[in-house]
């Protein structure tokens, strides 16, 4: 399976995020944040067709909260992590996909990271010619990728980069 490729938005996204909102929110509580961000959270915008969520909390709730991620099937995956967010993964069934990727962000709520995931989505939902422009980039990092992160990662970065500053620049 490809690992970098560009699939087409599909408006099933939000739907997919909410039903597995509800799923978490049986493992947390209803007190947490839980965010949709990332390319499936933009209307609009393609990219991998992975749903990621954001789960804000106070930084010493980072560890219980993985926990009940792991008791939700998401597996803890500690290369990807760091001190504000703890990153996990879980393959769930999916009618269009067979399996779709789900990527879940423990999060530090006061954190740059959150902040930055937060400001990133919603600046690209509100400024449609800069979600066409990093469109544009995702797809081509996706053809010249060969599989290399290094590769797909340094092609869409000035993009990000770009964006980022105009969408923190607003907040």
């Amino acid at each position: 399976m490809a690992k970098y490729v560009f699939k087409d938005y599909d408006p099933l996204f939000p739907t997919l995020f909410a039903t597995e909102k509800a799923r978490l929110i049986l493992f947390m509580g209803e007190q947490i944040a839980i965010e949709h961000v990332g390319s499936t959270a933009v209307p609009g915008l393609g990219g991998k067709g992975i749903i990621d969520i954001a789960v804000a909390v106070k930084s010493n709730q980072l560890e219980n909260t993985s926990a009940k991620a792991q008791q939700a099937g998401y597996e803890f995956k500690p290369h990807a992590s760091n001190e504000v967010r703890l990153f996990h993964q879980q393959d769930l069934p999916d009618q269009q996909e067979g399996v779709r990727r789900y990527h879940l962000h423990v999060v530090n709520k006061d954190s740059l990271e959150y902040k930055k995931m937060i400001a990133f989505r919603n600046y690209l939902r509100a400024h449609p010619k800069d979600m066409d422009k990093y469109a544009d980039i995702k797809k081509e990092a996706a053809k010249k990728a060969n599989e290399d992160k290094n590769v797909y990662m340094s092609i869409k970065q000035p993009v990000i980069d770009e964006i980022l500053a105009k969408a923190l620049s607003e907040n």
